[in-house]
């Protein structure tokens, strides 16, 4: 399938292996230190869903942008996710929206698992939850699959029962913050257990979390505030609620756009057009895909030689 590129040039490209021509894995290489990444689906308003309703609405969901999660996904160390998720896949399995065992063989994405192995990482990425209740268990998928399991939680919380029982089926549990996680800690942590590649497969709630995160050296002194480097959007043309009041936005308070103003730290890389696309609830419409990066890693990936990638190869 062929998309529009707009931006940084016009010209067609191919949707399949477009993100995973990005090369996050060599971009974190060249910027010596993880980097974290996110993208969300969302309507001409920055929604990704409706308060009370759990998942995108099947209004956004279509197959080019789960294509296109799944091949950054593919790219990840680690993944980070919530309570919510967890529930959601122990009522539900692979029934739903799965990031926990797509690149398995003879699942939907098996390719981007053959993808990984023939590029070093294992076959599934480790996993992050993001969690203050403790309210989840382990899937025994991901157990035993012998991928690393990370549960971020309260100081408090760290020495709970709850903690206790998770770290029975095999999670590290980690303190991080007094009344909530902090996304410098998390990505300090995860770095130190060899994670390069940091995703973010949850809400806007933990994306804030990153988006707070304060770097500090020994002497207190703040190196860096936030902790995405890449923000990846699917922006389908239509609203899918006029009640903006009962809408959940992918940035609180402010406008994705907003991050490429004076101030915003960030600047749009790459922008797409697709036409003719079938959601799926079977409507058809148009969408386009943007990535934003932070400035400051703009010269690790201009460093990166530009690779063409067959993910099926």
């Amino acid at each position: 399938m062929e998309i529009r590129q707009l931006e940084p040039e016009g010209r067609t490209v191919s949707l399949e292996g477009l993100y995973l021509s990005h090369n996050l894995q060599e971009l974190a290489k060249r910027t010596d230190r993880p980097i974290v990444v996110a993208n969300y689906v969302t309507d001409l308003n920055d929604v990704i869903a409706v308060a009370g309703v759990r998942g995108s609405p099947e209004e956004l969901q279509n197959p080019s942008d789960w294509r296109l999660f799944q091949e950054l996904t593919a790219q990840a160390d680690v993944l980070i996710t919530g309570t919510s998720y967890m529930t959601q896949f122990a009522e539900k399995g692979d029934g739903g929206q799965n990031v926990l065992t797509q690149f398995d063989r003879r699942r939907t994405f098996e390719d981007l698992g053959d993808w990984r192995e023939q590029n070093g990482l294992k076959r599934n990425p480790d996993l992050a939850v993001v969690s203050r209740s403790l309210k989840f268990s382990i899937p025994k998928v991901v157990s035993e699959s012998g991928r690393r399991v990370f549960v971020f939680t309260t100081h408090l919380m760290q020495y709970g029962e709850k903690a206790k029982e998770l770290e029975k089926a095999g999670a590290a549990v980690i303190g991080s913050g007094k009344e909530g996680v902090d996304g410098a800690v998390m990505v300090r942590r995860l770095d130190q257990a060899g994670h390069k590649v940091i995703k973010i497969i949850t809400g806007p709630r933990v994306l804030k979390i990153f988006m707070d995160a304060e770097f500090k050296n020994q002497e207190e002194k703040l190196i860096r505030k936030g902790a995405l480097d890449r923000l990846y959007i699917t922006r389908v043309h239509r609203r899918i609620t006029d009640d903006l009041s009962e809408a959940i936005t992918v940035l609180e308070g402010r406008k994705v756009d907003d991050l490429t103003s004076d101030g915003g730290g960030f600047k749009r890389i790459e922008r797409y057009t697709q036409d003719k696309v079938k959601r799926n609830d079977g409507f058809e419409t148009s969408q386009e895909f943007l990535v934003f990066e932070r400035l400051e890693i703009a010269g690790a990936r201009l460093a990166i030689e530009p690779v063409k990638i067959n993910p099926r190869s």
